[in-house]
């Protein structure tokens, strides 16, 4: 493709591409234009001589091919620019008769520049070519990118993380002269695809969804707000408290670990802090609803610590420090059963489950110790049914790492009820997700058949800080391969809430922030809300996952079911609506679920004939996700 030049945020290609000749149009045209460079200006103000533009009817999916069939060449001196716009952002495709050119650009604060209408061009990249063009589509796909192509060749792809919802046609040239373009926006076709169940093979028994409540930002929550949330929880079904408890301000005595004030403040950006701290009352709430508790403390107190020499090769930190300090497993294991016998008398039960540490690197013989010691003090004080979840790690590959040195150590192996793993490594493939499955393969392999849970989902990269559907599908794709490549047993997203100021920050690492011009209400931060919904709401406690099938790579399936109940999960990342053949003896599907940029979890009554479009999850059911109680 020859060289590039990049300045500034352009690209700039060097050699001019020969395009091939157009192939014969198969798709029926779905909006026909033409435009006349000496016609009439369009009506209207702050345009007193354009020519009228010419806007497209319908509203676009998330993931989208479209296609231009042009009658003739874009004429010389002229442009035929392609305009796409979002809530925050546009892009727009400008087209003449020796170039294409991209640009992106954001419009949603006065901040970015002057002017009566604020934008800025955070990306721009142009193509030349000699040949005709016949054929100009767009696609935005999957893969976090928009590519351009003429005549079938693709000439230019940039990256896409911002949502685009409609469009329209501008075309440009001399007034005194009489330059015509004729052409039409193609239909796009419903592909069919059948998805094939086999209730027979049976996989994981699921406890469920959840994340971890900032209990500072709770407490902030009005008496209304409180209700709120908890209505929120109750729908999209996330009853999984996931503690941030007491860490290094805990006292010895343990008196302080539900004390707000003295919480171990988390620092982002400019938000006010969010801090570790339990409280007993969330914890009975949450399981007067049918949930239940995950406690797992992050850095230890002082007086639970010692200093740690490693006299062989020395233990690196997931940020690259080498490991100076080591827990005391007994105190550890004693602290852990105290607070153990607090939540019993305070909130009517003791955690659930009990992680051994939170993100923090002990050495193996240290994570060893910790195990054996905290199940024997769980045993010995008569909680002999709270489970033991291993070391969460920031990232799957350090976590098959720990799985790997735990196996080590038998006792502590056995001792050790579920694998677990925060996975801020996906990151590093959000735009092509199937690459994180060996990762995936991995834990599932070293795990030697124990249950995993996936503790923290979330994105802290800042360059997919954007509030858009598109990056939450990718989130999404997440969910859908933990269930079925890992066989997860639980979901959590790293925060329910937080209390933000920044809302990028907000949209990235929380499902839901309070709205403090609406009276200190919970609201959705962004759309992963939505989208975890769309697995969270039809996916009950104790249902069963069973093996589901699409012929179709990129329509991805979950199915679940306890026997009555019974769910299929289904998402499309492709840029082709399809329509659905299922292949389920038994479930008579009573109720749709549609999850999209447009719809928030919107249930209806099963249609005869299921279409999912681009970019869409669908989850059709035997029951109403509503009437769950």
């Amino acid at each position: 493709m020859g060289l590039l030049a990049l300045c500034a945020g352009k690209v700039w290609g060097q050699q001019a591409l020969r395009l091939p000749e157009a192939q014969p149009v198969m798709q029926e045209a779905a909006q026909r234009f033409t435009f006349a460079s000496d016609g009439p200006a369009g009506p209207g103000w702050t345009r007193p001589d354009a020519i009228a533009r010419v806007y497209g009817n319908e509203s676009l999916p998330v993931l989208f091919r479209r296609t231009l069939r042009l009658d003739q060449d874009v004429p010389r001196e002229s442009k035929l620019s392609w305009i796409f716009t979002g809530p925050h952002a546009g892009l727009t495709v400008e087209l003449t008769d020796t170039k294409v050119h991209l640009v992106e650009r954001y419009y949603d604060s006065v901040a970015l520049s002057g002017g009566s209408y604020p934008d800025k061009v955070v990306r721009e990249q142009e193509r030349q070519f000699v040949g005709h063009v016949r054929e100009l589509t767009v696609v935005a796909d999957a893969h976090l990118s928009v590519m351009v192509i003429l005549n079938g060749e693709k000439v230019i792809e940039a990256p896409l993380v911002f949502d685009l919802t409609r469009q329209q046609l501008m075309f440009s040239g001399p007034r005194n002269e009489h330059m015509v373009l004729s052409g039409a926006l193609l239909k796009e076709r419903t592909g069919e695809t059948t998805v094939s169940v086999e209730p027979g093979k049976t996989h994981q028994v699921m406890l469920g969804f959840g994340g971890s409540p900032s209990i500072p930002a709770y407490a902030e929550l009005s008496d209304e707000g409180k209700k709120e949330y908890w209505a929120i929880l109750r729908r999209y079904n996330l009853l999984i408290d996931r503690e941030y408890p007491m860490g290094t301000q805990m006292k010895q005595d343990l008196s302080n670990v539900d004390d707000l004030h003295d919480a171990t403040p988390h620092y982002y950006g400019d938000n006010f802090p969010n801090g570790e701290v339990s409280d007993f009352e969330y914890s009975r709430k949450t399981r007067e609803m049918g949930g239940m508790v995950l406690y797992e403390m992050w850095a230890l107190p002082s007086w639970a610590i010692e200093a740690y020499t490693n006299t062989g090769k020395p233990v690196i930190d997931a940020w690259g420090k080498v490991v100076k300090k080591a827990a005391k497993p007994d105190v550890y294991a004693r602290t852990v059963v105290e607070f153990c016998r607090k939540a019993k008398e305070r909130s009517g039960a003791a955690p659930e489950i009990v992680g051994i540490e939170n993100e923090v690197e002990q050495p193996p013989q240290v994570f060893a110790a910790m195990t054996t010691a905290l199940r024997k003090a769980l045993d010995a004080a008569g909680f002999q049914t709270t489970k033991i979840q291993m070391a969460d790690a920031p990232y799957m590959w350090i976590a098959v790492n720990r799985v790997k040195d735990l196996k080590g150590y038998p006792e502590a192996w056995k001792a050790t009820d579920y694998t677990a793993a925060h996975q801020y490594d996906y990151q590093e493939f959000l735009a092509n997700p199937d690459m994180y499955d060996e990762r995936l393969q991995s834990m599932r392999e070293e795990s030697e058949g124990k249950p995993f849970l996936a503790t923290e989902i979330c994105l802290n990269d800042g360059a997919y800080q954007e509030p858009s559907y598109r990056v939450a599908l990718q989130v999404g794709q997440l969910y859908q391969k933990d269930l079925t490549e890992l066989d997860a047993e639980a979901l959590m997203y790293c925060w329910l809430l937080l209390d933000v100021e920044q809302p990028t920050f907000g949209s990235s690492r929380s499902l839901l922030v309070p709205d403090r011009s609406q009276g200190e209400v919970p609201v959705a931060s962004s759309f992963e809300l939505r989208v975890l919904g769309a697995f969270s709401r039809h996916v009950l406690k104790g249902m069963k996952r069973v093996e589901s099938e699409s012929g179709d790579k990129d329509l991805l399936t979950a199915a679940f079911t306890d026997g009555t109940k019974s769910s299929l999960i289904v998402m499309n990342r492709s840029i082709e609506a399809k329509r659905l053949n299922v292949e389920w003896k038994g479930p008579k599907w009573t109720r749709m679920e549609k999850t999209s940029f447009y719809l928030e979890n919107v249930e209806s009554a099963a249609p005869e004939e299921v279409v999912v479009q681009s970019g869409e999850i669908v989850t059709l059911s035997n029951f109403s996700a509503e009437e769950q109680k």
